[in-house]
């Protein structure tokens, strides 16, 4: 009767568990991406800003809304939650503020008088849309232009602008890009600018570039990075973050990479950082979490590590109540060529309600260059109080797990063919924990146990099974 009332309580424990998703998606198996286009040759544009904030949008779109063909680009100054971003596609990458040391582009070795197209725009006077070009001939600048385009304009209308000063050479490739807003007059733009541009051309010349796509017929489809589903990157920035088909268990791993940052304009070391909270910037502090409310538990996973220099990685736990710190705790991880089962028990002095959980592929402190390329992955994160889409299982419901001897006198042994046995513990029949474990083991030794029925409870995978043995003389 009191080994049955034992199980009834394990099992109402799990359910109880269960329902408090603290580590979402802990088998890693869940990733999200999404699919974009940018016009083609145009491959940097503000979209990429959508794929790091979860708070804004795709800003360079294609419509149907077209002056000529079947599309044209439209480009939009919105707001998200760090502030406001214009859209824009260039053929070159924007790295520096001043457009006369920008560079690449795309061929071109006619001589243009000046570039015409047809925009639609919204605004009247506080905003206008901008082009921008630069021409080049080997490694100099032979000429920058940056027209204004805006005005309320409901209909397609022609722009032809000439080029003043005009071009001396015949350059060898042109830099085009296009913003929604002017960012000479105002440098975020004003929420709500939105342009369409179609149709766009070189005045002046027998033949456009082969690459200017200017009636904008033609879109690249493009893919986001995966983002691990259920948790959050490190000060929104998922780059260091990636999945991995190389996994303990099912068909992906978290992979975490120290990659080259910046701090106050200086290179440092930033490590691959997956959070189940955030970071607040209008209070300077960590938010979010999951709720939890167990005061003492095990966190398990398993881990490989490649650190570059003398580097570890790095689990966090940071239990909350009241949406304050009340409790942490927190591991350093060292090289680990195989993947290495861990277990990190705690006992927190109050009942927390939520909990944050922090991986982060180096230490903070370890910001020299040298600590670049250290490489985290990690699988199979749970705590062992929590059950994911199964139960308790009872000996007889599960033939993949078996106790031999059983009676034994002294020592019993875990038998299991397809299954990796993470850890187990042993309870008697009043439910009192009688022989936890941290390590893995297959090994049960009750030589120092009284005579009587044990219920061991395996954790392995997102699984517990629960088996009853006997010792006697």
């Amino acid at each position: 009767m009191k080994t049955q009332l034992l199980l009834l309580t394990l099992v109402s424990i799990t359910i109880a568990a269960d329902g408090q998703d603290s580590i979402p998606n802990g088998s890693f198996e869940k990733w999200n991406s999404t699919t974009y286009e940018n016009p083609l040759n145009y491959p940097f544009t503000s979209n990429e800003t959508a794929l790091y904030d979860a708070s804004s949008s795709f800003n360079v779109i294609k419509t149907t809304d077209a002056f000529h063909g079947q599309s044209a680009v439209q480009v939009s100054t919105l707001t998200a939650s760090f502030g406001t971003y214009m859209g824009y596609f260039l053929n070159t990458p924007a790295k520096n503020g001043n457009i006369s040391l920008w560079t690449g582009g795309m061929p071109y070795s006619e001589k243009p008088t000046g570039i015409r197209g047809y925009y639609k725009y919204n605004v009247a006077t506080a905003d206008s849309a901008m082009i921008i070009l630069v021409f080049r001939k080997g490694t100099n600048t032979i000429g920058t232009y940056q027209y204004r385009i805006g005005g309320i304009k409901n209909t397609y209308t022609l722009f032809n602008m000439a080029l003043i000063p005009a071009l001396t050479e015949t350059p060898d490739s042109v830099v085009f890009g296009v913003v929604s807003s002017d960012y000479m007059k105002n440098e975020n733009g004003v929420p709500g600018s939105v342009l369409k541009i179609d149709s766009v051309s070189f005045t002046g010349v027998t033949n456009q570039p082969l690459a200017m796509n200017g009636d904008f017929e033609f879109w690249q489809q493009n893919q986001s990075p995966y983002e691990l589903d259920g948790w959050n990157e490190s000060n929104n920035n998922s780059k260091g973050i990636n999945r991995t088909t190389d996994a303990k268990t099912g068909q992906y791993a978290l992979e975490l990479t120290t990659y080259l940052g910046e701090e106050n304009g200086t290179p440092r070391a930033q490590p691959g950082n997956a959070t189940t909270g955030y970071y607040d910037n209008t209070c300077s502090c960590t938010k979010g979490g999951k709720p939890y409310s167990q005061q003492i538990d095990t966190l398990a996973f398993w881990y490989k590590y490649s650190p570059t220099s003398n580097d570890n990685a790095q689990i966090s736990l940071d239990f909350r109540k009241n949406g304050l710190h009340i409790w942490w705790e927190q591991k350093a991880l060292t090289a680990a060529t195989n993947y290495q089962y861990v277990e990190i028990p705690f006992n927190v002095w109050q009942v927390p309600d939520s909990m944050i959980v922090q991986i982060q592929s180096s230490l903070w402190e370890n910001k020299a260059t040298s600590f670049v390329g250290s490489v985290l992955k990690i699988d199979n994160l749970k705590f062992k109080s929590q059950l994911r889409n199964t139960g308790i299982y009872s000996p007889r419901d599960d033939l993949n797990i078996s106790i031999s001897p059983n009676p034994s006198n002294a020592k019993f042994y875990i038998h299991s063919a397809s299954l990796d046995v993470f850890s187990f513990d042993i309870y008697n029949v009043t439910g009192a924990k009688v022989y936890p474990t941290t390590t893995i083991s297959n090994e049960i030794n009750l030589t120092n146990s009284p005579n009587g029925i044990y219920l061991v409870r395996i954790y392995t995978g997102d699984k517990i099974y629960t088996k009853k043995i006997l010792k006697m003389e």
